[in-house]
């Protein structure tokens, strides 16, 4: 049995949860998990349309595509608050129906301003349902967290996918406002499943009360070292895949790919992290050493923008190594929930993970296009801000590899290692 491995923690419900009440969960999970990367690939295709259209420069762009690093920093750190307050079935109704409406009201923007404002509001909506799904899992499916983990993720990644895949020819037959507006039905959807779901929550037995979620951890999660680790290597790993979220389009455009090209890379790179995304979760739960699997993910994204920058005609390979770098964000937010023992554990870790690790990753898309125009070229920003952010990670990886608990980091129960690791120290 491996010493303080999250897989051995037994947390199991002395109630299973109603059949009724985990069906409707599960659809309200995969709806609102659609809508957690729908709100930043819808647009980051069109933005050279609309940046034509409101004649803003790539230093705009960039803020664009630092914003939802700046929602995720600022709510995920609330986010645990919120839901001691309302609870986390409100909050994740609550986080769709501000994706849903600001992603309604940013089509009809006038205005640079007026799109960064309603963008932020759907970026607000989308931040909140980072943060609350992980312990919802937790909370509704404590005995089936990878086949859940793995439910969520396909969900993210279909969402993050299609857009920018029939955003362009969406764009050119209805014009890039209809093309921005039209996803926001699902977010709506999911709205609705979720205030369903809070409405019935009085009838279904659930695995943890909500007294459960309020019980502190034995010290501040702040104050926990092991937390700050989480958040970095979140962080590093959240700093590529935003940078390529916002780039990628635009260096394949420089290259001389067409921006349908260019969007539809945006999409291979997802599908391609999905298909990786399928075995992580199981994968990282089982490991008792998760540093290889950060490893191999960062081999990815090392070999994949070396090959864009050096040879940028053969996009479609490189763009499947970035897909490997992308199915990181799997392994992560994976942890999360590993590496929690309760549905409280997993909030707070989740709220702070997100938060402070977003908040490190704020600088990824920002300083890759501002390098880009200071130096009139993309090579200072390939080796400064994409491989600055790699050797972080491996370093960050390389200590936090030993699964563990919050619970008991914050308690200051360190793992014990396998002496086969020790030896090799």
């Amino acid at each position: 049995m491996r010493p303080s491995s999250p897989t051995a923690v037994t947390d199991r419900p002395s109630v299973r949860p109603a059949t009724r009440g985990r069906v409707l969960a599960l659809v309200a999970i995969v709806c609102a998990a659609l809508n957690l990367r729908l709100v930043v690939t819808s647009l980051s295709p069109l933005l050279t349309t609309v940046g034509d259209a409101f004649g803003f420069t790539a230093t705009v762009v960039g803020v664009f595509g630092t914003l939802p690093l700046v929602a995720f920093a600022i709510f995920g750190l609330i986010t645990p608050a919120v839901m001691r307050r309302l609870g986390a079935e409100a909050t994740a109704a609550l986080s769709m129906l501000l994706t849903g409406v600001g992603q309604v009201l940013r089509a009809f923007a006038p205005d640079t301003g007026t799109l960064l404002a309603l963008t932020g509001v759907a970026l607000t909506g989308a931040a909140l349902g980072n943060v609350v799904l992980p312990p919802l899992i937790k909370q509704y499916f404590p005995d089936r967290l990878a086949a859940l983990s793995t439910v969520q993720m396909v969900a993210i990644h279909l969402g993050a996918l299609f857009p920018p895949l029939v955003a362009i020819p969406l764009a050119e037959v209805a014009g890039w406002r209809v093309a921005l507006g039209a996803w926001a039905g699902i977010a709506l959807v999911a709205a609705v499943l979720w205030t369903v779901q809070w409405r019935v929550r009085g009838t279904v037995a659930a695995p943890v009360g909500a007294a459960a979620i309020q019980r502190p951890l034995a010290r501040p999660i702040r104050t926990v070292g092991m937390a700050w680790r989480m958040a970095l290597l979140f962080g590093m790993v959240t700093w590529n895949v935003f940078t390529l979220f916002t780039w990628l389009p635009a260096l394949l455009s420089d290259a001389g790919h067409s921006p349908a090209a260019a969007g539809g890379m945006v999409s291979l790179m997802v599908g391609t992290s999905l298909l990786f995304g399928l075995v992580a979760p199981a994968v990282t739960l089982r490991a008792a050493n998760t540093f290889p699997i950060v490893v191999l993910g960062l081999s990815g994204y090392g070999i994949g923008y070396l090959g864009v920058a050096l040879a940028p005609q053969l996009a479609v390979v490189w763009v499947l190594f970035l897909g490997l770098g992308t199915s990181l964000f799997v392994v992560t937010m994976t942890m999360i929930n590993a590496r929690s023992a309760t549905p409280q554990g997993a909030a707070a870790l989740s709220g702070f993970v997100q938060g402070a690790g977003s908040g490190i990753a704020l600088g990824g898309p920002l300083l890759f296009g501002l390098l880009g125009e200071l130096t009139g070229g993309w090579t200072a920003s390939y080796v400064v801000i994409a491989g600055g952010s790699l050797v972080v990670a491996v370093v960050v990886a390389y200590v936090e590899r030993t699964p563990w608990t919050i619970e008991a980091a914050a308690q200051g129960r360190h793992p014990r290692r396998r002496r086969s690791e020790l030896l090799h120290d």
